[in-house]
Protein backbone atom coordinates (compact mmCIF):
# COMPACT_ATOMS: atom_id res chain seq x y z
CA UNK A 1 0.00 0.00 0.00
CA UNK A 2 1.36 2.90 -0.88
CA UNK A 3 2.31 5.62 1.87
CA UNK A 4 0.13 8.85 1.95
CA UNK A 5 2.74 12.11 2.88
CA UNK A 6 1.86 14.66 0.92
CA UNK A 7 -1.84 15.24 2.93
CA UNK A 8 -2.51 15.98 6.74
CA UNK A 9 -5.51 14.32 7.59
CA UNK A 10 -8.14 15.89 10.23
CA UNK A 11 -11.51 13.89 11.19
CA UNK A 12 -14.06 16.26 12.97
CA UNK A 13 -15.51 14.30 15.36
CA UNK A 14 -17.23 16.54 17.89
CA UNK A 15 -20.66 16.44 16.71
CA UNK A 16 -23.13 16.44 19.02
CA UNK A 17 -26.11 15.07 16.84
CA UNK A 18 -28.17 17.85 16.43
CA UNK A 19 -30.19 16.45 13.96
CA UNK A 20 -30.64 12.94 16.08
CA UNK A 21 -33.10 14.27 18.46
CA UNK A 22 -34.73 11.06 19.11
CA UNK A 23 -31.52 9.53 20.00
CA UNK A 24 -31.55 11.98 22.98
CA UNK A 25 -30.47 15.07 22.86
CA UNK A 26 -26.48 16.15 23.50
CA UNK A 27 -24.31 13.14 22.42
CA UNK A 28 -20.94 12.01 21.27
CA UNK A 29 -22.25 10.59 18.25
CA UNK A 30 -18.94 9.68 16.54
CA UNK A 31 -19.52 6.67 19.37
CA UNK A 32 -22.87 5.49 18.05
CA UNK A 33 -22.43 1.39 17.78
CA UNK A 34 -22.92 1.04 13.81
CA UNK A 35 -22.51 -3.03 13.92
CA UNK A 36 -19.71 -4.39 15.91
CA UNK A 37 -17.56 -0.75 16.26
CA UNK A 38 -18.40 2.68 17.15
CA UNK A 39 -18.95 5.03 14.36
CA UNK A 40 -15.61 7.09 13.84
CA UNK A 41 -13.81 3.72 13.84
CA UNK A 42 -15.32 3.88 10.15
CA UNK A 43 -13.15 7.04 9.02
CA UNK A 44 -10.29 5.94 10.72
CA UNK A 45 -10.30 3.44 8.61
CA UNK A 46 -11.18 4.44 5.32
CA UNK A 47 -7.92 6.77 5.75
CA UNK A 48 -5.73 4.31 6.70
CA UNK A 49 -6.94 1.85 3.65
CA UNK A 50 -5.94 4.66 1.38
CA UNK A 51 -2.37 4.63 2.41
CA UNK A 52 -2.66 7.55 5.61
CA UNK A 53 0.12 6.61 8.39
CA UNK A 54 -1.61 9.01 11.25
CA UNK A 55 -3.85 11.98 11.32
CA UNK A 56 -5.90 14.56 13.81
CA UNK A 57 -9.13 13.82 15.35
CA UNK A 58 -11.03 17.02 16.64
CA UNK A 59 -13.27 16.09 19.57
CA UNK A 60 -14.84 17.28 23.07
CA UNK A 61 -13.32 17.60 26.30
CA UNK A 62 -15.91 15.78 27.97
CA UNK A 63 -15.54 13.09 25.07
CA UNK A 64 -11.86 12.54 25.09
CA UNK A 65 -11.23 9.38 27.35
CA UNK A 66 -14.52 7.57 26.56
CA UNK A 67 -13.42 7.93 22.27
CA UNK A 68 -10.01 6.61 23.30
CA UNK A 69 -11.48 3.72 25.53
CA UNK A 70 -13.67 2.79 22.91
CA UNK A 71 -11.20 2.97 19.92
CA UNK A 72 -8.40 0.97 21.93
CA UNK A 73 -11.15 -2.02 21.63
CA UNK A 74 -11.12 -1.59 17.31
CA UNK A 75 -8.76 -2.69 14.83
CA UNK A 76 -6.53 0.18 14.21
CA UNK A 77 -3.25 0.55 12.14
CA UNK A 78 -3.26 4.48 11.46
CA UNK A 79 -1.98 6.66 14.47
CA UNK A 80 -4.84 9.05 15.57
CA UNK A 81 -4.36 12.09 17.91
CA UNK A 82 -7.19 13.02 19.69
CA UNK A 83 -7.04 17.03 20.01
CA UNK A 84 -10.08 18.17 22.46
CA UNK A 85 -11.63 21.52 21.75
CA UNK A 86 -13.59 23.12 24.67
CA UNK A 87 -16.92 21.48 25.81
CA UNK A 88 -18.36 24.52 26.95
CA UNK A 89 -17.67 26.73 23.62
CA UNK A 90 -20.59 26.45 21.12
CA UNK A 91 -17.67 26.09 17.94
CA UNK A 92 -18.61 25.50 14.50
CA UNK A 93 -16.61 23.11 12.25
CA UNK A 94 -14.45 26.13 10.67
CA UNK A 95 -13.86 27.07 14.72
CA UNK A 96 -12.41 24.08 14.88
CA UNK A 97 -10.27 24.20 11.85
CA UNK A 98 -8.34 27.37 13.15
CA UNK A 99 -8.05 25.75 16.38
CA UNK A 100 -5.43 23.09 14.78
CA UNK A 101 -3.88 25.87 12.11
CA UNK A 102 -0.78 25.99 14.14
CA UNK A 103 -0.26 22.53 13.10
CA UNK A 104 -1.18 22.30 9.83
CA UNK A 105 1.87 22.14 7.20
CA UNK A 106 0.92 20.37 4.24
CA UNK A 107 -2.48 20.56 2.05
CA UNK A 108 -5.01 19.35 4.03
CA UNK A 109 -7.73 16.22 3.86
CA UNK A 110 -11.02 17.04 6.00
CA UNK A 111 -12.88 13.88 6.77
CA UNK A 112 -16.63 13.56 9.15
CA UNK A 113 -16.45 11.45 11.76
CA UNK A 114 -19.98 10.21 10.62
CA UNK A 115 -18.86 9.03 7.33
CA UNK A 116 -18.96 5.39 6.59
CA UNK A 117 -18.35 4.55 2.63
CA UNK A 118 -16.81 2.09 0.51
CA UNK A 119 -15.34 4.82 -1.42
CA UNK A 120 -11.63 4.70 -2.35
CA UNK A 121 -9.80 8.43 -1.33
CA UNK A 122 -7.54 8.15 -3.83
CA UNK A 123 -10.38 9.21 -7.03
CA UNK A 124 -10.58 12.04 -4.80
CA UNK A 125 -7.44 13.20 -4.09
CA UNK A 126 -6.19 12.30 -7.86
CA UNK A 127 -8.96 14.52 -8.98
CA UNK A 128 -7.40 17.25 -6.56
CA UNK A 129 -3.74 16.96 -7.75
CA UNK A 130 -4.72 16.86 -11.62
CA UNK A 131 -5.71 20.17 -11.62
CA UNK A 132 -3.71 21.47 -8.82
CA UNK A 133 -7.21 22.48 -6.95
CA UNK A 134 -7.84 24.86 -4.39
CA UNK A 135 -10.87 22.53 -3.40
CA UNK A 136 -12.06 19.20 -4.68
CA UNK A 137 -15.06 17.76 -2.03
CA UNK A 138 -17.32 14.04 -2.60
CA UNK A 139 -20.39 14.37 -3.68
CA UNK A 140 -22.70 10.74 -3.40
CA UNK A 141 -25.80 9.99 -6.10
CA UNK A 142 -27.43 7.07 -4.26
CA UNK A 143 -30.75 7.89 -5.91
CA UNK A 144 -34.23 8.28 -4.10
CA UNK A 145 -33.52 7.77 -0.28
CA UNK A 146 -34.59 4.58 0.85
CA UNK A 147 -37.60 4.40 2.91
CA UNK A 148 -37.87 2.71 5.83
CA UNK A 149 -39.80 2.57 9.01
CA UNK A 150 -38.36 4.18 12.46
CA UNK A 151 -38.74 3.41 16.05
CA UNK A 152 -39.81 6.42 18.42
CA UNK A 153 -42.26 8.58 17.16
CA UNK A 154 -43.35 9.19 14.33
CA UNK A 155 -42.11 12.56 12.60
CA UNK A 156 -42.51 14.46 9.12
CA UNK A 157 -39.00 16.43 9.43
CA UNK A 158 -37.94 16.97 5.71
CA UNK A 159 -34.13 16.51 5.46
CA UNK A 160 -32.04 19.47 4.20
CA UNK A 161 -30.94 19.67 0.48
CA UNK A 162 -28.07 21.09 -1.23
CA UNK A 163 -28.04 22.74 -4.80
CA UNK A 164 -25.54 21.40 -6.26
CA UNK A 165 -23.97 22.98 -9.41
CA UNK A 166 -21.07 20.86 -11.87
CA UNK A 167 -19.58 20.96 -15.38
CA UNK A 168 -19.71 17.09 -16.12
CA UNK A 169 -17.18 17.72 -18.67
CA UNK A 170 -14.50 18.75 -16.26
CA UNK A 171 -15.93 18.18 -13.07
CA UNK A 172 -15.89 21.77 -11.90
CA UNK A 173 -17.84 22.69 -8.84
CA UNK A 174 -19.44 25.69 -10.07
CA UNK A 175 -22.51 26.39 -7.53
CA UNK A 176 -23.51 25.14 -4.11
CA UNK A 177 -25.92 26.56 -1.76
CA UNK A 178 -28.60 24.99 0.25
CA UNK A 179 -32.67 24.47 -1.00
CA UNK A 180 -33.94 26.77 1.57
CA UNK A 181 -32.01 29.91 0.43
CA UNK A 182 -34.37 29.92 -3.15
CA UNK A 183 -38.24 30.18 -2.49
CA UNK A 184 -39.17 29.08 -6.71
CA UNK A 185 -36.75 30.35 -9.25
CA UNK A 186 -32.88 29.47 -9.03
CA UNK A 187 -30.71 32.29 -10.59
CA UNK A 188 -27.58 31.41 -11.93
CA UNK A 189 -24.45 33.92 -12.24
CA UNK A 190 -24.51 34.29 -16.69
CA UNK A 191 -20.50 34.20 -16.65
CA UNK A 192 -21.26 30.82 -15.32
CA UNK A 193 -23.30 30.30 -18.57
CA UNK A 194 -20.31 31.46 -20.97
CA UNK A 195 -18.08 29.50 -18.99
CA UNK A 196 -18.90 26.00 -19.32
CA UNK A 197 -21.04 24.33 -21.57
CA UNK A 198 -22.83 21.43 -20.01
CA UNK A 199 -23.83 22.37 -16.73
CA UNK A 200 -25.94 19.86 -14.46
CA UNK A 201 -28.01 21.20 -11.17
CA UNK A 202 -28.41 18.46 -8.54
CA UNK A 203 -31.01 18.74 -5.77
CA UNK A 204 -30.38 15.17 -4.30
CA UNK A 205 -26.93 14.50 -3.63
CA UNK A 206 -25.32 13.71 -0.35
CA UNK A 207 -22.95 15.39 0.38
CA UNK A 208 -19.75 13.12 1.80
CA UNK A 209 -18.39 16.36 3.89
CA UNK A 210 -14.92 15.15 2.64
CA UNK A 211 -12.34 18.33 1.56
CA UNK A 212 -9.07 18.09 0.14
CA UNK A 213 -8.25 21.59 0.29
CA UNK A 214 -4.83 23.73 -0.04
CA UNK A 215 -2.97 24.48 2.63
CA UNK A 216 -3.05 28.49 2.31
CA UNK A 217 -7.17 28.02 2.62
CA UNK A 218 -6.52 27.20 6.39
CA UNK A 219 -4.39 30.47 6.58
CA UNK A 220 -7.03 32.31 4.89
CA UNK A 221 -9.14 31.08 7.20
CA UNK A 222 -7.66 32.27 10.50
CA UNK A 223 -7.13 35.74 8.66
CA UNK A 224 -10.39 36.80 7.72
CA UNK A 225 -12.16 35.57 11.16
CA UNK A 226 -15.86 35.50 9.45
CA UNK A 227 -16.39 31.82 8.90
CA UNK A 228 -17.87 29.65 11.78
CA UNK A 229 -18.41 26.49 9.17
CA UNK A 230 -17.16 24.79 6.94
CA UNK A 231 -19.79 23.22 4.95
CA UNK A 232 -22.28 26.34 5.26
CA UNK A 233 -20.25 28.90 4.73
CA UNK A 234 -16.21 28.43 3.64
CA UNK A 235 -16.97 25.77 0.82
CA UNK A 236 -19.62 28.07 -0.58
CA UNK A 237 -17.21 31.10 -0.40
CA UNK A 238 -14.47 29.37 -2.10
CA UNK A 239 -16.57 28.32 -5.39
CA UNK A 240 -18.04 31.57 -5.86
CA UNK A 241 -14.97 33.07 -5.86
CA UNK A 242 -13.80 31.35 -8.70
CA UNK A 243 -15.31 33.42 -10.59
CA UNK A 244 -13.55 36.95 -9.07
CA UNK A 245 -9.89 38.23 -10.07
CA UNK A 246 -7.47 39.68 -8.59
CA UNK A 247 -7.56 43.13 -7.88
CA UNK A 248 -5.20 45.29 -9.27
CA UNK A 249 -2.86 47.95 -7.44
CA UNK A 250 -4.95 51.01 -8.16
CA UNK A 251 -7.79 48.90 -6.39
CA UNK A 252 -5.69 47.53 -3.61
CA UNK A 253 -5.13 50.20 -0.93
CA UNK A 254 -5.80 51.65 2.56
CA UNK A 255 -4.35 50.28 5.56
CA UNK A 256 -6.35 49.44 8.97
CA UNK A 257 -5.39 51.44 12.35
CA UNK A 258 -2.86 48.13 12.78
CA UNK A 259 -1.43 48.90 9.93
CA UNK A 260 -2.72 45.48 7.93
CA UNK A 261 -4.21 46.04 4.14
CA UNK A 262 -7.92 45.74 4.62
CA UNK A 263 -8.17 45.11 1.24
CA UNK A 264 -6.13 41.99 1.51
CA UNK A 265 -8.31 39.45 -0.27
CA UNK A 266 -7.77 35.48 -0.93
CA UNK A 267 -6.15 36.03 -4.52
CA UNK A 268 -3.36 37.07 -1.94
CA UNK A 269 -3.34 33.75 -0.48
CA UNK A 270 -3.64 31.79 -3.81
CA UNK A 271 -0.75 33.51 -5.50
CA UNK A 272 2.30 31.02 -5.91
CA UNK A 273 5.48 30.79 -7.91
CA UNK A 274 3.59 31.20 -11.26
CA UNK A 275 5.63 28.44 -12.86
CA UNK A 276 2.00 26.48 -12.81
CA UNK A 277 0.59 29.34 -14.91
CA UNK A 278 3.63 29.04 -17.45
CA UNK A 279 3.72 25.23 -17.74
CA UNK A 280 0.10 25.13 -18.55
CA UNK A 281 1.02 27.98 -21.22
CA UNK A 282 3.52 25.65 -22.84
CA UNK A 283 1.41 22.20 -22.35
CA UNK A 284 -0.98 21.38 -25.27
CA UNK A 285 -3.42 20.10 -21.89
CA UNK A 286 -6.83 21.92 -21.63
CA UNK A 287 -9.66 20.61 -19.68
CA UNK A 288 -12.29 21.06 -22.28
CA UNK A 289 -12.57 19.17 -25.16
CA UNK A 290 -12.72 22.16 -27.93
CA UNK A 291 -10.34 24.00 -26.28
CA UNK A 292 -11.48 27.27 -27.68
CA UNK A 293 -11.28 28.77 -24.07
CA UNK A 294 -7.99 28.37 -23.00
CA UNK A 295 -6.78 26.01 -20.15
CA UNK A 296 -9.53 26.37 -17.10
CA UNK A 297 -10.33 29.41 -18.31
CA UNK A 298 -7.81 31.42 -16.74
CA UNK A 299 -9.42 31.24 -13.42
CA UNK A 300 -6.69 30.84 -10.60
CA UNK A 301 -9.39 29.74 -7.93
CA UNK A 302 -10.34 25.84 -9.26
CA UNK A 303 -12.99 24.10 -7.08
CA UNK A 304 -13.92 20.40 -7.93
CA UNK A 305 -16.50 17.87 -7.36
CA UNK A 306 -16.28 14.08 -7.88
CA UNK A 307 -19.25 12.08 -7.57
CA UNK A 308 -18.45 8.04 -7.68
CA UNK A 309 -21.33 5.95 -9.63
CA UNK A 310 -24.08 4.31 -7.96
CA UNK A 311 -22.66 1.77 -6.92
CA UNK A 312 -21.19 3.24 -4.16
CA UNK A 313 -21.76 2.72 -0.72
CA UNK A 314 -21.60 5.75 1.23
CA UNK A 315 -23.90 7.19 4.69
CA UNK A 316 -23.19 10.25 7.04
CA UNK A 317 -24.96 8.90 10.19
CA UNK A 318 -26.66 12.24 10.84
CA UNK A 319 -30.10 11.34 11.09
CA UNK A 320 -32.04 8.58 13.16
CA UNK A 321 -32.72 6.77 9.64
CA UNK A 322 -29.18 6.61 8.68
CA UNK A 323 -28.69 5.48 12.29
CA UNK A 324 -30.91 2.72 11.98
CA UNK A 325 -30.26 2.15 8.10
CA UNK A 326 -27.05 1.67 8.47
CA UNK A 327 -27.23 -0.89 10.86
CA UNK A 328 -29.34 -3.04 8.90
CA UNK A 329 -26.71 -2.57 5.86
CA UNK A 330 -23.66 -3.33 7.66
CA UNK A 331 -22.85 -6.72 7.66
CA UNK A 332 -23.89 -7.52 4.40
CA UNK A 333 -21.46 -4.63 3.39
CA UNK A 334 -18.53 -5.23 5.49
CA UNK A 335 -15.60 -6.11 3.38
CA UNK A 336 -16.94 -3.82 0.62
CA UNK A 337 -16.61 -1.19 3.56
CA UNK A 338 -14.00 -1.92 5.70
CA UNK A 339 -11.40 -4.10 3.21
CA UNK A 340 -11.47 -6.01 6.38
CA UNK A 341 -12.92 -10.01 7.56
CA UNK A 342 -15.19 -10.10 10.55
CA UNK A 343 -14.22 -12.91 12.33
CA UNK A 344 -15.69 -12.18 15.59
CA UNK A 345 -19.05 -11.59 15.42
CA UNK A 346 -19.66 -13.01 18.69
CA UNK A 347 -16.86 -11.62 21.65
CA UNK A 348 -15.01 -14.56 22.85
CA UNK A 349 -15.65 -13.03 26.46
CA UNK A 350 -19.10 -13.25 25.88
CA UNK A 351 -21.78 -16.40 26.91
CA UNK A 352 -23.61 -17.28 24.21
CA UNK A 353 -25.82 -20.18 25.26
CA UNK A 354 -28.70 -20.10 22.54
CA UNK A 355 -28.10 -21.67 19.25
CA UNK A 356 -30.75 -19.73 17.90
CA UNK A 357 -29.05 -17.13 16.67
CA UNK A 358 -28.13 -15.98 13.41
CA UNK A 359 -25.08 -14.57 10.79
CA UNK A 360 -26.40 -11.25 10.73
CA UNK A 361 -26.30 -10.77 14.90
CA UNK A 362 -22.84 -9.80 16.57
CA UNK A 363 -22.63 -9.98 20.87
CA UNK A 364 -19.93 -7.69 22.45
CA UNK A 365 -17.86 -8.47 25.07
CA UNK A 366 -18.87 -10.10 28.49
CA UNK A 367 -22.59 -10.45 27.38
CA UNK A 368 -24.66 -13.50 28.22
CA UNK A 369 -27.30 -14.87 26.20
CA UNK A 370 -29.72 -17.43 27.65
CA UNK A 371 -30.22 -20.87 26.20
CA UNK A 372 -33.76 -20.19 25.68
CA UNK A 373 -33.36 -16.67 23.38
CA UNK A 374 -34.39 -16.43 19.58
CA UNK A 375 -31.85 -13.62 18.60
CA UNK A 376 -32.55 -12.25 14.66
CA UNK A 377 -30.36 -9.12 12.82
CA UNK A 378 -29.66 -7.87 16.18
CA UNK A 379 -26.54 -5.76 17.48
CA UNK A 380 -25.78 -6.36 20.83
CA UNK A 381 -23.42 -4.09 23.03
CA UNK A 382 -20.95 -5.10 25.78
CA UNK A 383 -21.91 -5.89 29.41
CA UNK A 384 -25.60 -6.88 28.38
CA UNK A 385 -28.20 -9.83 30.04
CA UNK A 386 -30.56 -11.27 27.63
CA UNK A 387 -33.01 -13.80 29.88
CA UNK A 388 -34.95 -16.62 28.89
CA UNK A 389 -37.51 -17.19 26.55
CA UNK A 390 -36.65 -13.40 24.96
CA UNK A 391 -37.10 -12.87 20.98
CA UNK A 392 -35.01 -9.91 19.28
CA UNK A 393 -35.54 -9.26 16.00
CA UNK A 394 -33.87 -5.60 13.70
CA UNK A 395 -32.80 -4.84 17.35
CA UNK A 396 -29.91 -2.61 18.47
CA UNK A 397 -28.64 -2.78 22.72
CA UNK A 398 -25.77 -0.40 23.31
CA UNK A 399 -23.87 -1.19 26.96
CA UNK A 400 -25.30 -2.59 30.10
CA UNK A 401 -28.56 -3.97 28.73
CA UNK A 402 -30.99 -5.92 30.23
CA UNK A 403 -33.85 -7.87 28.55
CA UNK A 404 -35.33 -9.79 31.32
CA UNK A 405 -37.66 -13.18 30.84
CA UNK A 406 -40.43 -13.47 28.33
CA UNK A 407 -39.94 -10.07 26.17
CA UNK A 408 -40.45 -10.02 22.44
CA UNK A 409 -38.65 -6.90 20.83
CA UNK A 410 -38.60 -6.15 17.02
CA UNK A 411 -37.14 -2.84 15.20
CA UNK A 412 -36.08 -1.29 18.77
CA UNK A 413 -33.26 0.83 19.93
CA UNK A 414 -31.90 0.25 23.78
CA UNK A 415 -29.47 2.69 25.10
CA UNK A 416 -26.68 2.30 27.68
CA UNK A 417 -28.58 0.92 31.25
CA UNK A 418 -31.88 0.40 29.52
CA UNK A 419 -33.95 -2.28 31.52
CA UNK A 420 -37.12 -4.02 29.76
CA UNK A 421 -38.90 -6.26 32.57
CA UNK A 422 -40.75 -9.31 32.11
CA UNK A 423 -43.19 -10.78 29.10
CA UNK A 424 -43.19 -6.55 27.58
CA UNK A 425 -44.08 -7.08 23.50
CA UNK A 426 -42.44 -3.78 22.06
CA UNK A 427 -42.33 -2.84 18.19
CA UNK A 428 -40.45 0.10 17.07
CA UNK A 429 -39.95 1.50 20.07
CA UNK A 430 -36.95 3.56 21.40
CA UNK A 431 -35.80 2.84 25.36
CA UNK A 432 -33.71 5.81 27.16
CA UNK A 433 -30.55 5.09 28.93
CA UNK A 434 -31.02 3.80 32.56
CA UNK A 435 -34.57 3.70 31.58
CA UNK A 436 -36.42 0.45 33.52
CA UNK A 437 -39.59 -0.26 31.13
CA UNK A 438 -42.65 -1.84 33.83
CA UNK A 439 -43.51 -5.63 33.55
CA UNK A 440 -46.16 -6.36 31.09
CA UNK A 441 -45.93 -2.70 28.68
CA UNK A 442 -46.81 -3.72 25.29
CA UNK A 443 -45.60 -0.28 22.87
CA UNK A 444 -45.53 0.76 19.46
CA UNK A 445 -43.57 3.68 17.88
CA UNK A 446 -42.87 4.92 21.80
CA UNK A 447 -40.50 6.74 23.07
CA UNK A 448 -39.89 5.33 26.32
CA UNK A 449 -37.66 7.35 28.57
CA UNK A 450 -37.20 9.25 31.89
CA UNK A 451 -36.29 12.32 29.91
CA UNK A 452 -35.83 13.57 26.09
CA UNK A 453 -32.48 15.98 27.44
CA UNK A 454 -29.19 14.58 27.43
CA UNK A 455 -30.91 11.12 26.83
CA UNK A 456 -28.54 9.31 25.86
CA UNK A 457 -24.87 8.08 27.66
CA UNK A 458 -22.45 6.10 25.77
CA UNK A 459 -20.23 3.98 27.81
Amino acid sequence: MHKILEFQAVVLAAGRGSRLPDVGGTFSKCLLPIGPYPLLWYSLNMLEKVGFQETMVLVLDDDKSSILSALEKCPLKIKYELIVIPSEEDWGTANSLKHISSRVTTDLVVVSGDLISNINLNDVLNLYRKHDAVLASLFFNNGPEEWIELPGLKTKAKPDRDLVCLDKETERLCCLASASDFEENVTLPRLLLKKFNTLSMYSRLLDAHVYIMKHWVVNYLVDMDKFTSIKGELIPHLVKKQLSKPKNALEKKGMSEKNMDINKDIFDYALGNGYEKQIREMSAYNDHKLGNKGVYSGDILRCYAHIPDKNTFGMRINTLSAFYLSNNKILSKWEEITGLPLNEKIHPNSEVKTKQIDENTTVGEKSILSEKTSIKCTFIGSNCTIENKVRLTNCILMNNVTIKEGCVLQDCILYTGATVDTNCALHYCIVGPHHVVPPTTKGNHQLLAETTDNMITLG
